[in-house]
């Protein structure tokens, strides 16, 4: 889900140089069983893919990657899946400040961050016991 804007500005970047590439920009429609009409574009498809391979590939040459991936997911997750769309929603629903709903959607959001501190501290806390125990990029024969 985090990866989707990184998905888009490439997609969009190669989109914009390369306007007249079927490769790029072309849709092939496949014919699904109990499904219908499916749309894939082989760019799209093949960028993905490689991204996705790349990333699995950096965390298996990485021992500790769980624990940094651990570490962004923590520092990400409140304030782009629960501060600005509370925020959003009391701002554009007009919810009046010490009023029930609003006195919740505040602990709603306390509470995640406070259970995003903890993992980012235990994140922290299994990186530096990896770099402890760890050799990076070293064979384990």
């Amino acid at each position: 889900v985090y990866t989707q804007p990184v998905y888009a500005f490439i997609e969009g970047w190669a989109a914009s140089k390369w306007q007249t590439s079927d490769f790029i920009k072309k849709e092939h429609v496949i014919i699904l069983p109990y499904y219908g009409a499916y749309s894939i574009n082989m760019f799209r498809l093949l960028w993905r893919t490689a991204y996705v391979v790349l990333t699995t590939a950096i965390a298996m040459a990485v021992p500790f990657f769980n624990d940094i991936m651990g570490l962004l997911g923590a520092l990400a997750f409140w304030p782009l899946t629960v501060y600005f769309p509370i925020e959003m929603f009391i701002a554009c629903n007009k919810v009046k400040p010490f009023t029930f709903r609003w006195t919740w959607l505040r602990v709603l959001s306390m509470g995640c961050l406070l259970i995003s501190v903890a993992a980012a501290v235990g994140s922290v806390q299994g990186i530096v016991a990896d770099l402890h125990t760890s050799k990076p990029f070293q064979s384990y024969s």
